[in-house]
């Protein structure tokens, strides 16, 4: 999914993205997310940021337990 707002071109992760994926992205923006934060620091330290400040049902429970497996607890 290409945000008209964020751009992502250039592997610059902040929350504002990770937010943008999970309120407005694709099941494929959701695979993708996974796979980055999974081969990219900065794109999971922009996830668990984001995690704390997110109203989205579902998706941060998941990705905080995904970077806790991955990662291991922080």
């Amino acid at each position: 999914m290409e945000h008209r707002h964020i751009n992502t071109k250039d592997r610059e992760w902040g929350v504002a993205v990770v937010h943008s994926i999970w309120e407005r992205g694709s099941e494929d923006d959701i695979r993708d997310l996974i796979r980055e934060v999974k081969k990219n620091a900065k794109a999971a330290d922009a996830v668990r940021r984001a995690i704390s400040h997110s109203e989205v049902y579902g998706w941060p429970t998941f990705f905080k337990l995904y970077l806790d497996k991955i990662y291991g607890r922080e």
